[in-house]
Formats: structure tokens, C-alpha cells, sequence
């Protein structure tokens, strides 16, 4: 899988969560949260990238810092995979 196509994949996880925000709102620099995402909707977005990406998290990733935006999303999906 390339990385627009992660990019894209992560994008549509997160319009899904946040059904007033399309992917041509989703910058890869832009703080999702600022969009709307809450805590609550933070821990289905880990779950499903989780499923989707077919990775694990460990307890030190769960950070703000890993999920603030597109780019730091792909970066540790990138790192989880080794790609």
C-alpha cells in the first residue's frame, strides 16, 4: 500500500467519525480534533485503524501527539508496518 493510498484510507476512517467533515476538509498538517474529534470518538479511531491497518498499539502510542493529524497518523502506521 502507498502512502496516498494510507493517507486516503486514514482520511475516510475519520470523515466516517465525524459525519460534518468531508476529506477535502482533511489537510494532512490539519488538527483533527480542532474538526470535532472528542475522546470519546478518539477511542473509535484508534480501534478502527487498528482493524483497518491490521495493527497493534501499545500503550505508550496512545498520545495525542500520534493522532493530532494525518500526517502523524500515517507516520506511525508507517512505523508499525516497517514500511
Amino acid at each position: 500500500m502507498t502512502v496516498e493510498e494510507l493517507k486516503q484510507k486514514a482520511k475516510n476512517i475519520v470523515s466516517e467519525l465525524l459525519p460534518d467533515v468531508g476529506n477535502e476538509d482533511i489537510a494532512d498538517d490539519t488538527d483533527i480534533f480542532s474538526l470535532g474529534l472528542d475522546s470519546i470518538n478518539a477511542m473509535t479511531l484508534v480501534s478502527s485503524l487498528q482493524d483497518n491497518f491490521d495493527i497493534q498499539l501499545e500503550t505508550s502510542e496512545f498520545n495525542f501527539e500520534n493522532f493530532q493529524n494525518i500526517a502523524n497518523i500515517i507516520e506511525m502506521i508507517r512505523r508499525k508496518k516497517g514500511l
